[in-house]
């Protein structure tokens, strides 16, 4: 009898572990160890938190309704602009003073006459939104650039015209400081997602 009962516990056996364990909750996942323990590990994807905005007052509806049409309108010029600094500091790598100033000249006579008049037809609001987006894609102030580009005394000739119509071209983008910036930082991230 005691032989049965030991022959029927060992037949039994696998069948009372597989019900303790079944085989369709069981999660094959990475794991890490770390300090002698095992952790799981999963990748997820990217998600995006965007903040609860409250209503607003149709004086904010407004102006922040301005201030897309002024980021749509000047981003792509922001954009180019990032390119040809690019472009323009690799060819003027290898180059003599005397050749990246002539080539600067080319340049600047190119900008002028590709965005020139489209340019010149930016609203002042407009154009200190390009101001600061310039400064966004190419990690240097409208001053700076063209300092570095064109020389200084061309820089305080820019700077000086610009402040007789409002515009100040050491202005800098920053949206952790500035409440403007950072709305403009959401209003891109909307254009590039396509939901602007």
């Amino acid at each position: 009898m005691k032989k049965l009962g030991l022959i029927i516990l060992l037949f039994a056996m696998p069948l009372i572990a597989s019900a303790q364990f079944p085989s369709s909750n069981r999660i094959v996942t990475f794991a890490t160890i770390l300090n002698g323990d095992t952790i799981p590990m999963s990748y997820i994807k990217e998600v995006t938190i965007e903040g609860f905005i409250a209503p607003l007052t149709a004086a904010e509806q407004q102006k922040y309704a301005k201030l897309i049409r002024n980021v749509k309108k000047t981003y792509p010029y922001a954009k180019q602009a990032g390119k040809l600094l690019e472009s323009y500091n690799l060819a003027m790598k290898d180059m003599d003073k005397k050749s990246q100033k002539k080539l600067m000249k080319q340049a600047e006579d190119e900008i002028e006459r590709r965005f020139g008049t489209e340019i010149k037809k930016l609203s002042r609001s407009q154009g200190t939104v390009l101001i600061r987006l310039i400064d966004r894609e190419t990690g240097s102030d409208s001053y700076s650039l063209v300092k570095e580009l064109r020389g200084s005394f061309r820089a305080f000739f820019y700077q000086s015209i610009g402040k007789l119509f409002g515009y100040n071209l050491r202005s800098k983008y920053n949206p952790q400081a500035n409440e403007e910036d950072r709305i403009i930082e959401k209003i891109i991230y909307g254009i590039e997602t396509n939901r602007i």
